[in-house]
């Protein structure tokens, strides 16, 4: 009897833990799904950049490097080209928490209507491998507009995202 007390203790806890792991574990089941949590998880590491959150559009011009919480880093370089600029995201060696590892360089061209497309490639090491090409990608007034991210991981192959993904991360 008192084995049987013991064991439904016990039992009680393991089995609320595992539930509500269920709950809040990450699901990525798709190229959609992949892409949202990588971005999501950008979006994040693009906060600690003091150029890029500023308001005024001239107000981003500059270069600055911030260290990952775990490793790496992400350079932030603007410059202004013709009446628009370029601007570039690197990301080397770069991690915030464990599992996820980026590498790679996005590059926007932009005109002052902040107009203009991406290109680049990211790539994604640890826990969910993966890549991320922004070269179809289209930007309108400073955000995607049109488009595809081309997403490959373990389970896909190049396969197309739409933009509006992105802006759903940003929700």
């Amino acid at each position: 009897m008192l084995y049987s007390i013991s064991m439904k203790r016990l039992i009680t806890p393991v089995f609320i833990c595992l539930f509500t792991a269920g709950i809040f574990a990450q699901s990525i089941n798709t190229p959609d799904d992949y892409a949202l949590t990588v971005f999501k998880k950008l979006n994040d590491t693009q906060t600690k950049l003091t150029y890029m959150n500023k308001n005024g559009a001239l107000e981003k011009v500059g270069t600055e490097t911030v260290n990952g919480k775990i490793s790496g880093t992400l350079f932030y370089d603007v410059k202004i080209k013709g009446f628009g600029a370029e601007v570039t995201l690197l990301y080397t060696n770069y991690s915030d928490e464990e599992g996820w590892v980026y590498d790679g360089k996005i590059i926007t061209h932009s005109t002052i209507t902040q107009n203009g497309n991406f290109e680049g490639t990211l790539t994604i090491n640890g826990d969910n491998p993966g890549q991320i090409i922004y070269d179809q990608v289209i930007m309108k007034k400073g955000m995607p507009a049109s488009g595809n991210y081309i997403v490959s991981t373990g389970t896909y192959k190049n396969s197309p995202v739409e933009y509006k993904v992105y802006l759903k991360s940003k929700e």
